[in-house]
């Protein structure tokens, strides 16, 4: 008998801890199910920072040798309605990359260093003609994995970036939205 009133107990206590929870977001499901599809996110272009992969990358310019090293996507979108279908295409887009970087590895100066570059850069912060020539042809894939010409930029940044966190704002753009906030 008092094992049942303990229970109960139990039960009415985590119930009055968990009603706030629910009913705040009965109220908000609106606003939450637009975030997740991000109809909230203001017109023009955006920017999409896809989850950190291993990526081959060459040692040297003229190396055939690669190591596998981490490395952060962020792409620029035309168009910030359209960040949400992109978003759902990030497996293709990351199986699309990979293949395009198994046929030619990364080279280690193409990659963009979060340690030598401090304070609000452009997208084309260093582009030499090399690097120009690898973001067209990433472009180029990435456009054809989701059928269209949504991504205009791209910037390969060395390492792992945490999603949405303050890592992220100290990079070359003032917001950058996480594809990782789908569920």
């Amino acid at each position: 008998m008092e094992q049942v009133r303990l229970m109960t107990r139990f039960a009415v206590f985590i119930l009055m801890i968990l009603m706030p929870c629910v009913v705040a977001g009965g109220v908000d499901a609106a606003g939450l199910e637009k975030k997740r599809n991000y109809g909230a996110r203001k017109e023009g272009q955006s920017h999409i920072q896809l989850r950190s992969m291993m990526a081959p990358v060459a040692l040297s310019p003229n190396s055939k040798q690669t190591t596998n090293s981490p490395v952060t996507v962020i792409m620029t979108v035309v168009d910030s309605r359209n960040v949400g279908k992109i978003c759902n295409k990030a497996p293709r887009i990351n199986d699309a990359l990979m293949g395009a970087w198994y046929q030619t590895p990364i080279r280690r100066d193409y990659l963009y260093d979060r340690k030598d570059h401090k304070g609000d850069t452009n997208v084309n912060y260093r582009r030499t003609k090399a690097q120009q020539a690898e973001d067209a042809r990433l472009l180029k894939v990435i456009n054809e994995a989701i059928g269209g010409n949504e991504i205009i930029q791209i910037l390969v940044v060395g390492g792992i970036i945490k999603m949405g966190g303050g890592a992220v704002t100290k990079l070359p753009f003032s917001s950058v939205n996480g594809c990782d906030e789908l569920e």
